[in-house]
């Protein structure tokens, strides 16, 4: 739902004001025609926003599709009647959500079309219409609704006034407009800004010219990115990506990437693997335990902004040594905490038998800077379970780097 409707959704729908009299129409005959006037047999409704958000509405089928713009990450959502699937980007994965109105008020526009386009959410879910008539704004003729609703929080009235604003064209009903804003109480500061819409593009167009699958939830699941898609989106950047595969294992223990493992800053062109430890046995290792974080890849373009890991169960500074060491045919430098268990404070208790705390090792691979991190894991009984964090570990680690391939190419 967009985040307009979801300040109004919750409201009980009060009756909508007449406007004029004799054969002029009531504000709820506008409304009557704006919801018909979206739904021709056979058509598509159509809008592009100035916001930079365009969507589909085939109100017929019931099949939806919006796309957002820079504001919203450029994500790509679509519905079915009142379920729909939209993309997580934090979590990279597709969410499907039941839109339908809970309790028993009913949207005034009771059709899952209200959800796509601001205007007619205002329409449905506005509690009290007035109907303002024809008039011009931004130099076009326009008939002109405006909402009222009172802004609750936590079921409570603030005393602020959603003071919502439709415009839809005289001839065809289509909408036009929208905008938002607040009315506060005396010497209180609105919760949000004004917010104006205009719809450059407000059609219907044929269904038969869209896409078979134009409004299938493939479309939305295209938008989750593997590990791999991830890192290799850097390239477009400048940074040539590195990693040890969504899995690895040697001697000193097995790597996975789970999901969300990978996080990229294009703009600064960093890329973070945090890699888990996988204790435990079982088919596949489907019963294995995962220590998250135990081993973090870190890729730049220059090795000037690593620095020690965020150990949050450390307390106070965290003082390493620094020696230079060779992998890859380079000489890379291996920093390793002084902080011995005796010596850490670990607020959270646990600190591993081990030698050291954690390892990190930095090195440059062409022209893209690395640093790998191993931090210790303990046991039940304290030891470290981290064969990686050693010297050798963090070596073979580094040895076994590959570039991330282009997509269809052979691994």
């Amino acid at each position: 739902m967009s985040r307009w409707l979801c300040a109004l959704a919750p409201l009980l729908l009060l009756g909508v004001a007449a406007c004029g009299g004799g054969d002029e129409l009531t504000a709820e005959e506008v409304v009557e025609r704006v919801a018909e006037a979206v739904n021709e047999p056979g058509m598509v409704y159509h809008a592009i926003g100035d916001d930079g958000s365009e969507v589909w509405i085939d109100v017929e089928k019931q099949k939806f599709r919006r796309a957002d713009g820079a504001a919203g990450g450029e994500l790509t959502s679509v519905g079915d009647g009142w379920e729909r699937y939209t993309f997580d980007p934090s979590d990279n994965e597709v969410l499907v959500r039941d839109t339908s109105p809970q309790g028993p008020a009913r949207p005034r526009i009771d059709h899952p079309m209200v959800l796509w386009v601001e205007a007619l959410g205002v329409l449905a879910y506005g509690q009290e219409i007035e109907l303002i008539g024809e008039t011009v704004a931004d130099g076009r003729e326009v008939i002109a609704l405006v909402a009222r609703s009172p802004v609750t929080k936590d079921g409570e009235a603030t005393g602020a006034t959603l003071v919502d604003r439709v415009e839809v064209e005289p001839e065809t009903y289509l909408p036009l407009a929208f905008e938002r804003r607040e009315e506060a109480p005396p010497e209180a500061t609105p919760s949000q800004d004004r917010v104006r819409i205009l719809y450059t593009t407000s059609e219907l167009i044929p269904r038969e010219d869209l896409p078979d699958s134009f409004f299938d939830p493939s479309v939305v699941e295209a938008q989750v990115s593997t590990p791999a898609e991830s890192l290799r989106q850097m390239e477009a950047h400048g940074l040539t990506p590195y990693w040890l595969g969504e899995s690895y294992e040697s001697s000193d223990g097995r790597l996975e990437l789970p999901k969300g493992a990978v996080v990229t800053e294009p703009a600064a062109r960093t890329a973070e693997l945090h890699y888990a430890l996988m204790i435990g046995t079982g088919t596949a290792g489907a019963d294995a335990t995962p220590l998250l974080g135990s081993v973090v890849v870190r890729l730049a373009p220059n090795p000037g902004g690593f620095g020690a890991p965020e150990l949050t169960e450390l307390g106070g500074e965290r003082p390493e040594s620094e020696s230079e060491i060779a992998v890859r045919g380079v000489t890379g430098t291996l920093f390793t905490s002084l902080l011995s268990p005796d010596g850490a404070s670990c607020e959270t208790g646990g600190c591993p038998e081990t030698e050291r705390l954690y390892r990190r090792l930095v090195f440059l691979v062409g022209d893209t800077a690395v640093q790998i991190e191993a931090i210790g894991r303990a046991a039940t009984s304290g030891v470290d379970l981290n064969g990686y964090n050693s010297e050798s570990g963090l070596v073979a680690l580094g040895e076994a780097m590959i570039r991330v391939e282009p997509e269809g190419a052979a691994p």
